[in-house]
């Protein structure tokens, strides 16, 4: 019951519409009480793909591990202030590209793909953004993953056992999702 509160008053308060604060990366991981406490019932088991694909998808860890498995090398988690947050010797993941080509991105013309945004999502509700052309027409796509562990070790209880990383990006910081809980591919107009 209080799961569904906290989730019915989060979208009156958003208004039910998706919020994107990537815009603001100075706001990354600043979750107000009820948000915290949403993550905290609701950690992240599955990653739920959805939007324009021609199959929505769920994951779990062990759907991800059927998936091409890939090493992040040394990796810090960087704020938008410069400040090392996290220090990783590696992650272990899926590329992201290969989790949404598992769902088949839906184009329904020629270069529609070039209008499509795939937005990330955690359980606290926290969102970020890539562009198709990020992830499939530049070196940034070839190193963001859904990681599953972290130092040879499954990631911990306030990371979820999925979390997103972008490791080209300068500041990793601000697109680092732990507790990954859906994609959803939207086409632009």
């Amino acid at each position: 019951m209080k799961f569904q509160m906290l989730a019915l008053s989060s979208l009156l308060l958003l208004g039910g519409a998706p919020v994107v604060f990537a815009a603001n990366p100075a706001a990354h991981h600043v979750a107000t009480p009820a948000a915290k406490d949403l993550a905290k019932v609701n950690p992240s088991y599955q990653l739920r793909v959805s939007g324009a694909v021609k199959t929505q998808k769920t994951f779990n860890v062990a759907a991800l591990k059927q998936l091409t498995a890939r090493n992040s090398g040394p990796m810090d988690v960087v704020c938008a202030s410069g400040q090392v947050k996290d220090k990783a010797n590696n992650y272990r993941g899926v590329l992201l590209t290969d989790v949404l080509d598992a769902a088949v991105i839906d184009q329904k013309a020629h270069k529609d793909d070039r209008r499509m945004v795939i937005v990330a999502r955690a359980t606290d509700g926290y969102t970020v953004t890539f562009s198709w052309s990020e992830l499939y027409n530049s070196e940034i796509g070839k190193q963001v993953l859904v990681a599953w562990e972290k130092d040879g070790k499954p990631l911990s209880v306030g990371e979820g056992q999925m979390l997103l990383i972008s490791g080209k990006d300068i500041k990793t910081g601000p697109r680092h999702v732990p507790n990954l809980s859906a994609l959803e591919v939207v086409r632009m107009k």
